[in-house]
């Protein structure tokens, strides 16, 4: 049986520490360095480009690969996890662009030289947002959701929940009839749903609620990890006068949902040749999903996004086809 030309794939993940995804700059407001948000809802999300970035430089720091910085059998210095500027003079090449047998970093996410050859990777990233958000309540954390937030995951069913209270998706607090959220207190209402088809640990799916939309984006954005920090002067070993500010970031726990598409290389050709894996294979979309979860796995240990040496980052995905990728 022939290969699809393309294979979209929807990852879970769960955040092991706080995520903080910048704005860009500080701002006026309740934080000094907000994290990005969806325009149209203003819930926090996690761009495709702060999930493809690291999961380049992972894939290429995999022992299996090893392609961060690396020579080829005439001595030339690449770094395939790079931004593929070239340096001949310091004998450094950038991207290695390599296709046969195709590099299993420039391939997938893609490759440009100063000279030569580019070339669009065969992964494509889109980006994450939330689908379970961890908040306290008095009766331990529970897993706040939306309908909105539930849409293309395939569960073949509505979602409905009054406008003013919540619906208990878990076993866990059916017999709750009211229930705080930080500090919004809500009744429960009349409502339906069922995520039992979510390839989800069985705790988040026991605590999981159901609130409206609109709810939803108030309960996340007023329950956001936030931090103060203080830079320090060298000389004196104190806090730099003027110098605190505060960063709000993701809270631990939260699920979150991304798509990636992969796509075939069957039909590409770069610089006239076609793209072949060792051993003279086609480059497939099972090639490409191979290598790019190579770099997802390592989203556990190493992390991504901002303050990565001050405990944020790290993010665990849940249905990476093997676990010891």
């Amino acid at each position: 049986m022939s290969e699809n030309i393309f294979e979209s794939k929807t990852y879970f993940a769960v955040a092991l520490d706080p995520i903080h995804i910048g704005a860009g700059g500080s701002r006026l407001g309740r934080v000094d360095l907000p994290i990005i948000r969806e325009p149209g809802t203003n819930i926090p999300k996690i761009p495709g480009t702060s999930l493809s970035g690291p999961a380049r430089a992972y894939t290429a720091m995999h022992p299996t690969i090893n392609r961060y910085i690396w020579k080829d059998s005439d001595g030339k210095k690449y770094s395939c996890a790079g931004r593929g500027e070239e340096r001949p003079e310091e004998n450094y090449y950038g991207h290695c662009g390599k296709v046969q047998p195709a590099c299993p970093v420039c391939i997938p996410y893609g490759f440009s030289k100063g000279t030569g050859n580019s070339m669009q990777g065969l992964a494509q990233f889109f980006d994450a947002h939330i689908l379970f958000f961890s908040v306290a309540s008095m009766a331990g954390p529970v897993w706040v959701t939306s309908p909105m937030a539930l849409e293309g995951l395939g569960l073949q069913q509505k979602f409905k929940v009054p406008d003013d209270g919540f619906f208990p998706l878990g076993d866990q607090l059916k017999t709750k009839n009211k229930l705080n959220f930080g500090w919004l207190m809500l009744k429960k209402g009349d409502g339906q749903g069922n995520i039992n088809g979510l390839l989800l640990p069985e705790i988040i799916k026991q605590r999981a609620i159901l609130v409206s939309d609109t709810l939803f984006s108030l309960i996340v954005n007023s329950n956001l990890e936030v931090r103060t920090s203080v830079s320090i002067d060298p000389q004196t070993g104190t806090a730099e006068e003027g110098a605190l500010f505060t960063y709000e970031a993701i809270p631990r726990g939260t699920v979150l949902k991304f798509d990636i598409a992969y796509n075939s290389g069957k039909t590409f050709r770069v610089g006239g040749k076609e793209l072949k894996t060792e051993g003279n294979g086609d480059v497939g979309t099972s090639w490409v999903k191979t290598q790019v979860e190579k770099g997802l796995k390592l989203f556990e240990t190493l992390g991504i996004g901002g303050m990565g040496t001050r405990g944020m980052g790290r993010l665990k995905i849940l249905n990476l086809e093997k676990e010891d990728c």
